[in-house]
């Protein structure tokens, strides 16, 4: 599990919440693992927000201290091209949010580790273009 000084870990207590805000590149993934570090069980979840809206899309309940879980999930509706006259995903800087929380109101802490977002290397080329402009 990654936890030194020097990992890309985020060690978080529970209930807590992390939001970044960013444009999604195409064919986009969030990857990390995830563990519990104490003796509370801890549920992850991951969701994305407009302005408007929270959208849940994944979550995960970890009982037990140990090692690390994969916790990946599809974040590919969140940009590109649509059939819509109202809806440019590529135009929103959606807020990805990352939560831990307490389970039956305990208290814990948890591991995110080496949270990113990630594409293929087509999607990495557009969204450095998108981004540039």
């Amino acid at each position: 599990m990654l936890t030194g000084p020097d990992s890309n870990a985020i060690r978080v207590p529970s209930p807590s919440r992390i939001t970044w805000v960013l444009e999604l590149p195409h064919q986009g993934r969030f990857d990390s693992t995830i563990a519990t570090v104490s003796d509370a069980p801890v549920r992850f979840r991951l969701g994305v927000a407009d302005n408007r809206t929270y959208e849940p899309l994944a979550q995960v309940t970890v009982t037990k201290a140990g090692g690390a879980r994969p916790f990946n999930v599809d974040l590919s509706a969140y940009a590109g091209w649509k059939w819509s006259l109202f809806y440019h995903p590529d135009r929103i800087a959606w807020r990805l949010i990352l939560s831990a929380d307490a389970v039956d109101g305990v208290p814990g802490a948890g591991v995110w580790g080496a949270p990113r977002v990630m594409t293929t290397p087509d999607g990495e080329m557009e969204y450095r273009e998108r981004t540039r402009r």
